[in-house]
């Protein structure tokens, strides 16, 4: 992961935080990339209980 992306997800996770709703983030939390990235991945456009990842 570069500097940029790891800046960009730590900040979204902070303005997220802070009360911005995720669907405004820039970045990826689960696949920890830009979001615009991952935007067709099944976990974010056929969402269910299957594709979730857990927290370690």
């Amino acid at each position: 992961m570069d500097k940029k992306l790891a800046a960009a997800i730590q900040r979204d996770n902070e303005l997220e935080d802070a009360g911005m709703h995720g669907d405004d983030r820039k970045t990826c939390w689960t696949h920890q990339s830009w979001a615009e990235e991952c935007e067709n991945d099944p976990v974010h456009t056929n969402p269910s209980v299957a594709h979730y990842y857990r927290q370690a």
